[in-house]
């Protein structure tokens, strides 16, 4: 039997995520199948890098920030979180708290690199 994870995300929310996928990295609890949406993919790229509270200290430290989560990022980008912030600066090779991207690309075995994305439906 396969079994699969997947995490919709939900912004500020989906801390308590973060929590289960350490539980899991904790117990050695690993899945067959991950399907992560927005901040849920940013948690299941940090549990398939086995980095344990990484996205916590993001969820904790780094959107207390005023680059990572503002209004002055909604009146100049029209977005409250600066996603290339979030994940350029901070979590790119030479950033802050920087994905583990060699032990993601050895644990994502077989690599999925298909990145769906769905439009709005605007009818027939």
């Amino acid at each position: 039997m396969k079994i699969g994870v997947v995490d919709v995300g939900g912004g500020l929310r989906d801390i308590y995520g973060v929590g289960i996928f350490d539980f899991c990295l904790d117990n050695n609890l690993n899945f067959d199948l991950g399907i992560g949406v927005s901040a849920g993919g940013a948690n299941l790229a940090s549990f398939v890098a086995r980095q344990r509270g990484r996205n916590y200290k993001f969820y904790t430290e780094y959107s207390f920030r005023h680059k990572y989560m503002s209004l002055r990022n909604y009146i100049l980008h029209r977005s409250f979180v600066d996603l290339d912030y979030v994940y350029s600066t901070l979590s790119n090779s030479n950033g802050e708290y920087p994905l583990d991207y060699p032990t993601f690309v050895k644990n994502n075995n077989p690599p999925v690199q298909r990145v769906v994305f769905r439009l709005p439906y605007k009818g027939l």
